[in-house]
């Protein structure tokens, strides 16, 4: 498949799986592989799933639940029976906001975070890789790419969050773990740690003032990001140029994690 200019894409003929792919980052990545010449199945948890918004021309649409381990097991499989195979997952599914103040957190939302946003991303990527080693990875000069979705939240703390934070904290440290050991069957596994992103869903939109003026102190671009320029992240990390990085952790967070108290700028 080649992109608009007649070339060969940089993921051409790539078989990819991203969660979460209804909106936002997930969505911005799936439509950045397909223009890459990826073959692209399109998880989320519509049910079914809407046309109208998660049309993806290009993409196979697969619904799944990561709070459902079996679910999970049975969206992979179909999407690799699908594809012929698998080279790339995005593991881009997860809930978002704060539950509130820590000492009100109850068990049910940290169950809900934890299930979702921590044990869904390692059930999705333990899928996967199951899949690629089984395709033969490692084998023959073929190897695979998991791309994990963090936060800047996977180490900074903001207040009442605890349970998001806790949550992106493990994948980040799951992202490594797996990196260690999916090496010997060259599955190359790194994270993306996004700051402030416009997306579709953020409980408040960053027109909103308030919001606005803390970006504004709190970021060194002194504006949120966009979906497409993290899945420009991931485009990379899935490319062959991206050989000799795993492990390791592409924070896109437009200066955030590189200030102390932005809002003293000037002082």
């Amino acid at each position: 498949m080649n992109d608009v200019s007649g070339r060969p894409g940089r993921l051409a003929g790539k078989a990819a799986i991203v969660t979460g792919a209804a909106g936002g980052i997930g969505r911005a990545t799936v439509e950045a592989f397909l223009r890459e010449g990826a073959h692209v199945v399109a998880m989320d948890l519509a049910r079914p799933l809407d046309a109208t918004r998660f049309a993806l021309p290009g993409a196979v649409p697969i619904a799944c639940d990561l709070g459902d381990r079996a679910a999970i097991q049975a969206a992979t499989e179909e999407a690799v029976e699908r594809l012929g195979g698998l080279d790339i997952l995005v593991a881009s599914g997860a809930l978002k906001g704060g539950t509130g103040n820590f000492l009100d957190l109850s068990d049910r939302d940290w169950d809900r975070y934890v299930d979702i946003n921590l044990t869904g991303t390692f059930l999705s990527c333990r899928a996967a890789a199951r899949a690629m080693v089984a395709g033969g990875a490692g084998r023959n000069g073929k190897g695979g790419r998991i791309i994990t979705i963090g936060s800047v939240n996977s180490f900074m703390a903001e207040p009442d969050a605890a349970a998001y934070v806790a949550a992106k904290g493990g994948v980040a440290m799951l992202t490594r773990a797996m990196a260690v050991d999916l090496a010997r069957h060259g599955i190359l596994v790194n994270m993306i740690a996004p700051g402030p992103v416009d997306v579709t869903g953020n409980n408040t939109g960053y027109s909103e003032p308030k919001l606005a003026g803390e970006v504004r102190d709190e970021v060194a671009l002194a504006r949120p990001g966009l979906p497409q320029e993290v899945a420009t992240a991931a485009v990379f990390l899935a490319e062959d140029a991206a050989s000799f990085m795993t492990g390791s952790t592409v924070t896109i967070d437009g200066g955030l994690s590189a200030m102390i108290f932005g809002g003293m700028r000037g002082s």
